[in-house]
């Protein structure tokens, strides 16, 4: 297999939901094809199968691999299932890239990730935020804050709506692995141990600590509107903001006077302006009008299963999501 190109991937795809449809997409725009597609509802599955020409649909994981024997697997279901997934497409002998969290406890995780290298495969999960264009150019311009004050992630998100309390909590969870794969990126010695519950309900949850000088804050709300995901890096001299629904970033600049605070609003709006602007142009004319990022995490997952890159994700940036996770989860009050 090392002697493909990194687009020439056969994949699965278990799971024909929203994730699973953007996955095959992702996976045909880089130029991989979709040979499987794995759900256990025959309409659901050939709903999916009816969008790429030569793909079969089958009703579990192990007839979809005896048949077609893929390189890499992609684990689109809920997080209940991953473990037993990952662990049977590793012991077909396929790669695999499952949505986050990669596994339902940090034991799990690791598990799976020693598995994973001692059968020689690649194992990742999808934290595809850090490969937005907008927060690669921030980590590129990241001199031109300054050092750095404070780091502060949050979402606003409605993917609670209509669930049960028990449900919200653990959706809160889910989203974790985010702050951490994007802060790890800005801090590559990150240990989160350093962040601190300071609210976990069944709506929001926030996080906060000290890394050196530099304060950490995490905040996800299923309550909050309107729905945002954004990452806030401040800096000495600068501030660098990204975006993270749409994948643009901008950089505001903090020369300090009565003329730049006067006209800082306008200056703003229109940094805003001109960089979402671009990005909508650019989303559109690549093709991506959602989850920015998957495509490049898929392109780089891709390249590294069929021997031609480094994992686009460090086994050591999953498993600190994993262990927050667990570790928020047992301080969690009733």
């Amino acid at each position: 297999m090392a002697d493909r190109n990194a687009g020439q991937a056969r994949a699965v795809v278990v799971g024909a939901g929203v994730m699973g449809r953007w996955h095959a997409h992702a996976i045909v725009r880089v130029g991989g094809a979709v040979v499987g597609i794995v759900d256990p509802s025959p309409r659901a599955a050939a709903g999916l199968v009816g969008a790429h020409r030569g793909a079969a649909s089958f009703p579990d994981l192990d007839a979809a691999l005896a048949a077609t024997s893929p390189d890499v697997v992609h684990v689109c279901t809920p997080t209940a299932s991953h473990a037993g997934l990952v662990e049977a497409a590793l012991a077909g002998g396929s790669h695999v890239l499952v949505e986050k969290p990669l596994a339902g406890s940090s034991e799990e995780t690791e598990s799976l990730l020693a598995l994973a290298h001692a059968r020689g495969l690649v194992l990742n999960p999808v934290h595809q935020l850090p490969f937005q264009p907008g927060f690669q150019s921030l980590l590129r311009r990241r001199g031109q804050l300054g050092e750095l004050v404070r780091v502060a992630y949050r979402t606003c998100s409605a993917g609670g709506d209509g669930r049960s309390g028990e449900e919200r909590r653990e959706l809160l969870l889910e989203i974790l692995p985010h702050p951490v794969s994007l802060v790890s990126r800005v801090f590559p010695e990150l240990d989160p141990v350093v962040l601190q519950v300071v609210r976990h309900t069944d709506d929001d949850l926030d996080l906060t600590g000290l890394l050196g000088d530099v304060r950490l804050d995490v905040s996800v709300s299923l309550r909050g509107r309107p729905t945002c995901n954004e990452i806030l890096l401040v800096g000495t001299r600068a501030t660098g903001f990204a975006d993270l629904f749409h994948g643009y970033a901008l950089v505001e600049n903090g020369r300090v006077s009565c003329v730049t605070k006067a006209w800082r609003p306008f200056r703003l709006g229109g940094l805003l302006v001109a960089h979402a602007g671009g990005n909508l142009l650019l989303r559109g004319a690549r093709r991506e009008p959602a989850y920015p990022g998957l495509r490049e995490l898929v392109l780089r997952f891709h390249a590294a299963a069929l021997g031609a890159g480094e994992p686009p994700v460090p086994a050591a940036e999953a498993l600190a999501a994993a262990r927050l996770i667990d570790r928020v989860r047992s301080t969690a009050g009733p």
